[in-house]
């Protein structure tokens, strides 16, 4: 039986790791945004996006809840709007702010209550069981002689009551149909379209088409590059195409995709794992038996054969007779033959870390 070969490579250190995964995510964070900046470009210059949007603005519009700024194509509820533009004024603040939700509800200009309801929902937000309360319990209305809501407090005082007023009349636009069919369909654009698609096409350039095309030999990111690391499978060579592209899968699917509608669950699952690991293995690394090791002193090899011919040829080349050595101002002549030789063996430093067996060609090992 043929003796193993034995290669000694450093597990990669946690600090390089960590610099090569900020480097990739800066770089992967830049691409997206260009990614998003295109992917929104095109899609709202769509039809079926332009028609929601148009819908949205046009509901919003005449539910009296928000004013539409032409000049910047933007949207802004009443609220916020008079807090800049009556910044100085109460009292024409509370004078606008009442004109809007009186019109939202008496008048119901976008059908959002059934039979005439939205003045009693109205009235019931101001005074009742149900009103809209300040911090300190009291009202800031009160019903007069003629059974009509009066305010009880400044003005200055009273612009609290609208802004959580506010909050519950978005909550009745809602009825409208088409304002909540718009909304879907601009919020899914970007929520299940535009962001993700942007994200993941950033992850395949800089997680799959980066390392494939350019540093295939340890399937090395830019920040694994840079900082020196690279992948090995448990018999010491470089992974081969499928069992990197199932890495990769795994990554894009479970760490990405995943972790954007879990809160990120499976990435800092992928972290701490990385951290609790002898190895060192991430779990996207765990799941396909790959190990990403320093190899700043010790190259990766494709295959036994291809670091028994890198062997051989650096042998030879140690072997070439040599004419003159070169020390500064001068050329020492070749020694002659039996005199020896000047170049001497350099010494060996051992390592204290696992050693790998080199597969032979064409195996794909899981132990190490």
């Amino acid at each position: 039986m043929e003796k193993p070969i034995n290669l000694e490579y450093f597990k990669a250190p946690m600090t390089k790791r960590t610099f090569a995964f900020l480097f990739d995510f800066i770089c992967m964070a830049v691409v997206a945004l260009g990614f998003f900046v295109a992917g929104r470009t095109i899609v709202e210059n769509s039809g079926f996006y332009r028609e929601a949007f148009d819908t949205y603005v046009r509901v919003s519009r005449d539910s009296c809840l928000y004013t539409y700024e032409e000049t910047d194509d933007y949207l802004v509820t009443v609220t916020d709007y008079a807090k800049v533009t009556y910044a100085e004024d109460s009292s024409q603040r509370v004078s606008y702010l009442e004109d809007h939700f009186k019109t939202f509800y008496v008048e119901d200009p976008v059908s959002c209550f059934q039979n005439g309801e939205g003045a009693d929902i109205y009235v019931s937000q101001k005074v009742g069981e149900s009103a809209i309360k300040q911090a300190d319990g009291s009202l800031y209305f009160a019903l007069n002689a003629e059974r009509v809501p009066e305010p009880i407090v400044s003005d200055e005082t009273l612009c609290a009551f609208y802004d959580e007023a506010m909050t519950k009349a978005l909550v009745y636009l809602s009825n409208n149909d088409a304002y909540v069919s718009a909304t879907r369909t601009l919020n899914r654009t970007y929520n299940v379209a535009i962001i993700p698609v942007s994200i993941a096409l950033s992850f395949f350039v800089f997680e799959f088409l980066v390392p494939l095309v350019f540093f295939r030999r340890g399937y090395q990111t830019l920040g694994m590059r840079t900082f020196r690391l690279g992948l090995l499978t448990a018999g010491a060579i470089s992974p081969r195409f499928p069992r990197f592209f199932g890495r990769f899968a795994w990554m894009l699917v479970v760490e990405v995709l995943v972790s954007l509608v879990t809160f990120g669950i499976p990435l800092f699952f992928n972290v701490g794992m990385a951290f609790i690991q002898k190895d060192g293995q991430a779990l996207h690394d765990y799941m396909t038996g790959v190990y990403m090791v320093d190899c700043a002193d010790q190259s990766i090899y494709r295959s036994k054969e291809e670091y028994l011919q890198m062997q051989a040829k650096a042998e030879a080349t140690q072997a070439r007779p040599y004419l003159s050595t070169w020390k500064g101002d001068h050329l020492d002549p070749a020694p002659k033959k039996g005199e020896g030789s000047s170049i001497e063996d350099a010494g060996k430093t051992t390592y204290n870390h696992t050693e790998y067996d080199i597969e032979e060609p064409g195996q794909d090992g899981n132990s190490h």
